[in-house]
Protein backbone atom coordinates (compact mmCIF):
# COMPACT_ATOMS: atom_id res chain seq x y z
CA UNK A 1 0.00 0.00 0.00
CA UNK A 2 1.41 3.32 -1.04
CA UNK A 3 0.33 6.81 -0.10
CA UNK A 4 1.46 9.05 -2.93
CA UNK A 5 -0.07 12.47 -2.86
CA UNK A 6 -2.39 11.09 -0.17
CA UNK A 7 -3.66 8.54 -2.69
CA UNK A 8 -4.12 4.88 -1.81
CA UNK A 9 -2.62 2.69 -4.51
CA UNK A 10 -3.23 -1.06 -4.82
CA UNK A 11 -3.33 -3.69 -7.57
CA UNK A 12 -6.45 -5.75 -8.28
CA UNK A 13 -6.52 -9.03 -10.20
CA UNK A 14 -8.65 -12.19 -10.14
CA UNK A 15 -10.51 -11.34 -6.96
CA UNK A 16 -7.32 -10.46 -5.10
CA UNK A 17 -5.84 -7.15 -3.94
CA UNK A 18 -2.05 -6.79 -3.84
CA UNK A 19 -0.72 -4.35 -1.29
CA UNK A 20 2.82 -3.78 0.04
CA UNK A 21 3.98 -7.07 -1.49
CA UNK A 22 1.16 -9.06 0.13
CA UNK A 23 -1.95 -10.65 -1.37
CA UNK A 24 -5.42 -10.43 0.16
CA UNK A 25 -8.85 -11.52 -1.07
CA UNK A 26 -10.88 -8.58 -2.38
CA UNK A 27 -13.05 -7.41 0.49
CA UNK A 28 -10.31 -7.93 3.09
CA UNK A 29 -9.94 -4.24 3.96
CA UNK A 30 -13.71 -3.90 4.24
CA UNK A 31 -13.74 -6.48 7.02
CA UNK A 32 -10.68 -4.92 8.65
CA UNK A 33 -12.42 -1.56 8.89
CA UNK A 34 -15.53 -3.06 10.49
CA UNK A 35 -13.49 -4.93 13.11
CA UNK A 36 -11.13 -2.03 13.85
CA UNK A 37 -13.65 0.81 13.85
CA UNK A 38 -13.98 1.00 17.63
CA UNK A 39 -10.33 0.22 18.39
CA UNK A 40 -9.13 3.32 20.25
CA UNK A 41 -11.95 5.23 18.48
CA UNK A 42 -9.71 6.08 15.53
CA UNK A 43 -12.31 8.10 13.63
CA UNK A 44 -13.21 10.12 16.73
CA UNK A 45 -9.56 10.82 17.50
CA UNK A 46 -8.98 12.05 13.96
CA UNK A 47 -12.09 14.24 14.17
CA UNK A 48 -10.72 15.93 17.31
CA UNK A 49 -7.87 17.35 15.25
CA UNK A 50 -10.11 18.61 12.48
CA UNK A 51 -10.32 22.36 12.69
CA UNK A 52 -11.91 25.18 10.74
CA UNK A 53 -8.35 26.30 9.95
CA UNK A 54 -7.93 23.35 7.58
CA UNK A 55 -10.93 24.32 5.48
CA UNK A 56 -9.96 27.99 5.59
CA UNK A 57 -6.43 27.23 4.41
CA UNK A 58 -7.81 25.20 1.49
CA UNK A 59 -10.06 28.10 0.50
CA UNK A 60 -7.17 30.55 0.82
CA UNK A 61 -4.84 28.47 -1.34
CA UNK A 62 -7.54 28.14 -3.99
CA UNK A 63 -8.41 31.84 -3.90
CA UNK A 64 -4.86 33.18 -4.01
CA UNK A 65 -4.02 34.42 -0.52
CA UNK A 66 -2.76 32.91 2.74
CA UNK A 67 -2.82 33.54 6.47
CA UNK A 68 0.50 32.07 7.62
CA UNK A 69 -0.51 31.23 11.25
CA UNK A 70 -3.52 29.28 9.89
CA UNK A 71 -1.23 27.47 7.47
CA UNK A 72 1.21 26.42 10.22
CA UNK A 73 -1.64 25.38 12.55
CA UNK A 74 -3.20 23.20 9.83
CA UNK A 75 0.06 21.28 9.53
CA UNK A 76 0.30 20.80 13.31
CA UNK A 77 -3.27 19.48 13.56
CA UNK A 78 -2.71 17.10 10.66
CA UNK A 79 0.41 15.78 12.39
CA UNK A 80 -1.58 15.05 15.54
CA UNK A 81 -4.30 13.28 13.52
CA UNK A 82 -1.61 11.19 11.88
CA UNK A 83 -0.83 9.52 15.21
CA UNK A 84 -4.17 7.70 15.22
CA UNK A 85 -3.83 6.18 11.75
CA UNK A 86 -1.73 3.04 12.50
CA UNK A 87 -4.70 1.69 14.49
CA UNK A 88 -6.68 1.32 11.26
CA UNK A 89 -5.91 -0.90 8.27
CA UNK A 90 -4.36 -0.27 5.74
CA UNK A 91 -2.63 2.70 7.37
CA UNK A 92 -0.34 0.39 9.34
CA UNK A 93 1.33 -0.40 6.00
CA UNK A 94 2.11 3.25 5.31
CA UNK A 95 5.31 4.99 6.35
CA UNK A 96 3.62 7.51 8.64
CA UNK A 97 6.98 8.73 9.92
CA UNK A 98 7.96 9.85 6.41
CA UNK A 99 4.64 11.68 6.08
CA UNK A 100 5.15 13.31 9.47
CA UNK A 101 8.57 14.53 8.36
CA UNK A 102 7.00 15.94 5.22
CA UNK A 103 4.42 17.83 7.28
CA UNK A 104 7.15 19.34 9.43
CA UNK A 105 8.95 20.74 6.38
CA UNK A 106 5.91 21.74 4.32
CA UNK A 107 3.64 23.57 6.78
CA UNK A 108 6.18 26.12 8.01
CA UNK A 109 6.31 29.90 8.21
CA UNK A 110 9.06 29.92 5.59
CA UNK A 111 6.95 27.95 3.09
CA UNK A 112 3.97 30.15 3.98
CA UNK A 113 5.95 33.29 3.12
CA UNK A 114 7.11 31.65 -0.11
CA UNK A 115 3.50 30.93 -1.09
CA UNK A 116 2.46 34.50 -0.32
CA UNK A 117 5.33 35.78 -2.47
CA UNK A 118 4.15 33.47 -5.23
CA UNK A 119 0.65 34.94 -5.10
CA UNK A 120 2.09 38.48 -5.31
CA UNK A 121 4.28 37.44 -8.24
CA UNK A 122 1.29 35.96 -10.07
CA UNK A 123 -0.56 39.22 -9.46
CA UNK A 124 2.29 41.17 -11.03
CA UNK A 125 2.22 38.88 -14.07
CA UNK A 126 -1.53 39.45 -14.41
CA UNK A 127 -0.92 43.24 -14.52
CA UNK A 128 1.47 43.10 -17.48
CA UNK A 129 0.15 45.25 -20.32
CA UNK A 130 -1.30 43.54 -23.38
CA UNK A 131 1.12 45.22 -25.78
CA UNK A 132 4.06 43.60 -23.95
CA UNK A 133 2.33 40.24 -24.13
CA UNK A 134 1.72 40.72 -27.85
CA UNK A 135 5.37 41.34 -28.72
CA UNK A 136 6.50 38.29 -26.75
CA UNK A 137 8.86 39.98 -24.29
CA UNK A 138 6.99 38.65 -21.24
CA UNK A 139 8.31 35.12 -21.67
CA UNK A 140 11.83 36.28 -20.88
CA UNK A 141 10.70 37.98 -17.67
CA UNK A 142 8.76 35.08 -16.11
CA UNK A 143 10.61 32.61 -13.90
CA UNK A 144 8.66 29.49 -14.80
CA UNK A 145 10.89 27.16 -12.79
CA UNK A 146 10.08 29.18 -9.67
CA UNK A 147 6.35 29.12 -10.45
CA UNK A 148 6.26 25.34 -10.99
CA UNK A 149 8.24 24.66 -7.81
CA UNK A 150 5.90 26.67 -5.59
CA UNK A 151 2.79 25.34 -7.35
CA UNK A 152 3.99 21.82 -6.60
CA UNK A 153 4.15 22.67 -2.89
CA UNK A 154 0.72 24.26 -2.98
CA UNK A 155 -0.77 21.21 -4.71
CA UNK A 156 0.80 18.88 -2.16
CA UNK A 157 -0.48 20.95 0.77
CA UNK A 158 -3.99 20.90 -0.73
CA UNK A 159 -3.86 17.12 -1.25
CA UNK A 160 -2.90 16.50 2.37
CA UNK A 161 -5.47 18.90 3.80
CA UNK A 162 -8.29 17.54 1.62
CA UNK A 163 -7.46 13.97 2.57
CA UNK A 164 -7.34 14.51 6.31
CA UNK A 165 -10.21 17.00 6.35
CA UNK A 166 -12.56 14.30 4.97
CA UNK A 167 -10.99 11.21 6.59
CA UNK A 168 -13.08 11.02 9.78
CA UNK A 169 -16.31 11.52 7.84
CA UNK A 170 -15.25 8.88 5.30
CA UNK A 171 -14.61 6.34 8.05
CA UNK A 172 -17.98 6.99 9.70
CA UNK A 173 -19.82 6.91 6.36
CA UNK A 174 -18.48 3.61 5.03
CA UNK A 175 -18.82 1.98 8.46
CA UNK A 176 -22.50 2.89 8.47
CA UNK A 177 -23.04 1.61 4.91
CA UNK A 178 -21.31 -1.70 5.57
CA UNK A 179 -23.06 -2.23 8.90
CA UNK A 180 -26.49 -1.85 7.27
CA UNK A 181 -25.45 -4.23 4.48
CA UNK A 182 -24.30 -6.91 6.94
CA UNK A 183 -27.56 -6.58 8.91
CA UNK A 184 -29.69 -7.16 5.80
CA UNK A 185 -27.98 -10.29 4.48
CA UNK A 186 -30.99 -12.43 5.30
CA UNK A 187 -33.08 -10.61 2.67
CA UNK A 188 -31.52 -11.98 -0.58
CA UNK A 189 -32.59 -15.46 -1.65
CA UNK A 190 -28.99 -16.21 -2.71
CA UNK A 191 -25.73 -14.70 -1.55
CA UNK A 192 -24.11 -14.12 -4.93
CA UNK A 193 -23.30 -11.04 -7.01
CA UNK A 194 -26.67 -11.02 -8.79
CA UNK A 195 -28.54 -10.77 -5.49
CA UNK A 196 -26.07 -8.87 -3.29
CA UNK A 197 -25.22 -6.08 -5.74
CA UNK A 198 -28.78 -4.62 -5.89
CA UNK A 199 -28.91 -4.66 -2.09
CA UNK A 200 -25.55 -2.86 -1.83
CA UNK A 201 -26.54 -0.21 -4.38
CA UNK A 202 -29.85 0.35 -2.60
CA UNK A 203 -28.04 0.95 0.70
CA UNK A 204 -25.18 3.07 -0.61
CA UNK A 205 -27.23 4.92 -3.20
CA UNK A 206 -25.89 6.94 -6.13
CA UNK A 207 -22.53 8.41 -5.25
CA UNK A 208 -19.28 9.20 -6.98
CA UNK A 209 -16.42 6.85 -6.26
CA UNK A 210 -13.51 8.56 -8.01
CA UNK A 211 -10.30 6.73 -8.79
CA UNK A 212 -7.61 6.59 -11.43
CA UNK A 213 -6.49 3.32 -12.97
CA UNK A 214 -3.78 1.96 -15.17
CA UNK A 215 -2.90 -1.53 -16.36
CA UNK A 216 0.47 -2.89 -15.28
CA UNK A 217 2.41 -6.13 -15.62
CA UNK A 218 2.95 -7.64 -12.18
CA UNK A 219 4.05 -10.99 -10.74
CA UNK A 220 1.35 -13.08 -9.11
CA UNK A 221 3.64 -13.95 -6.20
CA UNK A 222 7.13 -13.00 -5.04
CA UNK A 223 8.38 -16.31 -6.46
CA UNK A 224 6.64 -16.06 -9.83
CA UNK A 225 8.91 -15.81 -12.85
CA UNK A 226 6.19 -14.64 -15.23
CA UNK A 227 3.92 -11.63 -15.06
CA UNK A 228 0.23 -11.03 -15.69
CA UNK A 229 -1.99 -8.03 -16.22
CA UNK A 230 -3.17 -6.16 -13.12
CA UNK A 231 -5.33 -3.11 -12.63
CA UNK A 232 -3.48 -0.54 -10.51
CA UNK A 233 -5.98 1.78 -8.89
CA UNK A 234 -5.34 5.00 -6.96
CA UNK A 235 -7.77 6.84 -4.69
CA UNK A 236 -7.68 10.29 -3.13
CA UNK A 237 -10.38 9.43 -0.55
CA UNK A 238 -10.48 6.66 2.04
CA UNK A 239 -14.16 6.02 1.27
CA UNK A 240 -13.36 5.45 -2.41
CA UNK A 241 -10.71 2.88 -1.52
CA UNK A 242 -12.93 0.93 0.91
CA UNK A 243 -15.99 0.94 -1.35
CA UNK A 244 -13.90 -0.25 -4.29
CA UNK A 245 -12.56 -3.08 -2.14
CA UNK A 246 -16.15 -3.88 -1.15
CA UNK A 247 -17.52 -3.95 -4.72
CA UNK A 248 -14.48 -5.84 -6.06
CA UNK A 249 -15.23 -8.43 -3.42
CA UNK A 250 -18.92 -8.64 -4.34
CA UNK A 251 -17.99 -9.18 -7.98
CA UNK A 252 -16.07 -12.31 -6.98
CA UNK A 253 -18.61 -13.53 -4.44
CA UNK A 254 -16.85 -12.11 -1.37
CA UNK A 255 -18.99 -10.42 1.24
CA UNK A 256 -18.76 -9.56 4.91
CA UNK A 257 -20.79 -11.21 7.64
CA UNK A 258 -21.00 -10.64 11.37
CA UNK A 259 -20.56 -13.62 13.66
CA UNK A 260 -23.38 -13.75 16.25
CA UNK A 261 -21.10 -15.61 18.68
CA UNK A 262 -18.06 -13.27 18.96
CA UNK A 263 -19.52 -10.19 17.24
CA UNK A 264 -16.60 -9.84 14.81
CA UNK A 265 -16.94 -9.57 11.05
CA UNK A 266 -15.47 -12.13 8.67
CA UNK A 267 -15.17 -12.45 4.90
CA UNK A 268 -17.22 -15.10 3.15
CA UNK A 269 -15.87 -16.21 -0.22
CA UNK A 270 -18.75 -18.41 -1.40
CA UNK A 271 -22.53 -18.29 -1.62
CA UNK A 272 -22.97 -20.31 1.57
CA UNK A 273 -25.11 -18.99 4.39
CA UNK A 274 -22.42 -19.60 6.98
CA UNK A 275 -23.38 -17.89 10.21
CA UNK A 276 -20.36 -18.31 12.46
CA UNK A 277 -16.74 -17.40 11.85
CA UNK A 278 -13.99 -20.05 11.80
CA UNK A 279 -11.14 -17.88 13.05
CA UNK A 280 -12.51 -16.14 16.13
CA UNK A 281 -13.00 -17.73 19.52
CA UNK A 282 -16.26 -17.79 21.42
CA UNK A 283 -16.24 -15.46 24.44
CA UNK A 284 -17.52 -18.30 26.65
CA UNK A 285 -15.79 -21.61 27.28
CA UNK A 286 -17.55 -24.91 26.66
CA UNK A 287 -16.85 -27.47 29.39
CA UNK A 288 -13.69 -25.58 30.23
CA UNK A 289 -12.41 -25.57 26.64
CA UNK A 290 -11.88 -22.59 24.38
CA UNK A 291 -13.56 -23.25 21.01
CA UNK A 292 -13.83 -21.44 17.73
CA UNK A 293 -17.19 -19.83 17.11
CA UNK A 294 -18.30 -22.52 14.65
CA UNK A 295 -17.33 -25.36 17.02
CA UNK A 296 -18.94 -23.58 19.95
CA UNK A 297 -22.17 -23.12 17.97
CA UNK A 298 -22.15 -26.82 17.06
CA UNK A 299 -21.54 -27.79 20.67
CA UNK A 300 -24.57 -25.86 21.88
CA UNK A 301 -26.65 -27.20 18.98
CA UNK A 302 -26.66 -24.10 16.86
CA UNK A 303 -24.90 -25.87 14.00
CA UNK A 304 -25.51 -24.48 10.53
CA UNK A 305 -27.70 -26.60 8.30
CA UNK A 306 -26.38 -28.08 5.05
CA UNK A 307 -29.40 -26.50 3.34
CA UNK A 308 -27.77 -23.13 4.03
CA UNK A 309 -24.92 -24.10 1.70
CA UNK A 310 -26.08 -24.09 -1.96
CA UNK A 311 -23.19 -26.33 -3.01
CA UNK A 312 -23.91 -29.06 -0.46
CA UNK A 313 -27.66 -28.60 -0.73
CA UNK A 314 -27.59 -29.28 -4.48
CA UNK A 315 -25.34 -32.29 -3.96
CA UNK A 316 -27.62 -33.72 -1.24
CA UNK A 317 -30.72 -33.32 -3.39
CA UNK A 318 -29.01 -35.07 -6.32
CA UNK A 319 -27.93 -37.95 -4.07
CA UNK A 320 -31.49 -38.30 -2.77
CA UNK A 321 -32.73 -38.58 -6.36
CA UNK A 322 -30.07 -41.20 -7.12
CA UNK A 323 -31.12 -43.28 -4.10
CA UNK A 324 -34.78 -43.00 -5.14
CA UNK A 325 -34.02 -44.28 -8.65
CA UNK A 326 -31.90 -47.12 -7.29
CA UNK A 327 -34.70 -48.21 -4.94
CA UNK A 328 -37.19 -48.20 -7.84
CA UNK A 329 -34.82 -50.28 -9.95
CA UNK A 330 -34.48 -47.58 -12.63
CA UNK A 331 -30.69 -47.75 -12.32
CA UNK A 332 -28.41 -50.49 -11.03
CA UNK A 333 -26.64 -50.20 -7.67
CA UNK A 334 -23.25 -50.16 -9.45
CA UNK A 335 -24.29 -47.31 -11.74
CA UNK A 336 -25.81 -45.43 -8.79
CA UNK A 337 -22.46 -45.62 -6.98
CA UNK A 338 -20.62 -44.37 -10.10
CA UNK A 339 -23.01 -41.42 -10.39
CA UNK A 340 -22.69 -40.63 -6.67
CA UNK A 341 -18.89 -40.62 -6.78
CA UNK A 342 -18.92 -38.36 -9.84
CA UNK A 343 -21.30 -35.97 -8.10
CA UNK A 344 -19.05 -36.03 -5.04
CA UNK A 345 -16.01 -35.14 -7.15
CA UNK A 346 -17.87 -32.18 -8.57
CA UNK A 347 -19.01 -31.09 -5.11
CA UNK A 348 -15.41 -31.02 -3.86
CA UNK A 349 -14.34 -29.10 -6.95
CA UNK A 350 -17.09 -26.54 -6.35
CA UNK A 351 -15.94 -26.09 -2.75
CA UNK A 352 -12.39 -25.43 -4.00
CA UNK A 353 -13.11 -23.29 -7.07
CA UNK A 354 -15.41 -20.29 -6.76
CA UNK A 355 -15.71 -19.77 -10.52
CA UNK A 356 -16.81 -23.36 -11.11
CA UNK A 357 -19.27 -23.20 -8.19
CA UNK A 358 -20.87 -20.04 -9.53
CA UNK A 359 -21.11 -21.24 -13.13
CA UNK A 360 -20.80 -24.84 -14.31
CA UNK A 361 -21.45 -26.70 -11.05
CA UNK A 362 -25.26 -26.69 -11.24
CA UNK A 363 -25.41 -27.76 -14.94
CA UNK A 364 -22.87 -30.52 -14.21
CA UNK A 365 -25.12 -31.92 -11.47
CA UNK A 366 -28.21 -31.93 -13.69
CA UNK A 367 -29.51 -35.49 -14.15
CA UNK A 368 -28.94 -35.76 -17.92
CA UNK A 369 -25.40 -34.38 -17.79
CA UNK A 370 -24.39 -36.35 -14.70
CA UNK A 371 -25.75 -39.67 -16.01
CA UNK A 372 -24.19 -39.20 -19.46
CA UNK A 373 -20.77 -38.47 -17.93
CA UNK A 374 -21.14 -41.43 -15.56
CA UNK A 375 -21.84 -43.78 -18.48
CA UNK A 376 -18.81 -42.39 -20.32
CA UNK A 377 -16.71 -43.02 -17.19
CA UNK A 378 -17.94 -46.65 -17.02
CA UNK A 379 -16.88 -47.25 -20.61
CA UNK A 380 -13.31 -46.19 -19.89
Amino acid sequence: MELKGCFFTADYRDGQVYSSGKKYPAGHFTVQLMNQYYVQDTAARIAVYQDAANGHVLDQLRDGYLNIPDFVRAGELTGWALQALPQLSPFEQIDTEALRQELSTLFTEEVGREIRSYFRYRGQIAEIREDEVAVGTVDRRIDRAYLRAVEKRIDRACEILRFFDGLSEDIHEVHRFLGVFANRLEEPTRLDEAHLLPLALEIIGPRQNPYSAQYVAASKTSRSKGVSLSRRMSFDRFASFILTDFFEGLHYGHYLRRCPICGNYFLMQSARRQLYCSLGYAPKRYRGKRLTCRKYAAAIRRKELAADDPIIDLYNRRCAAIRAEKSRGTITPAFAETVRLLAQDRKFRALREETYAAGQYAPDLAREKLYADAKARERL
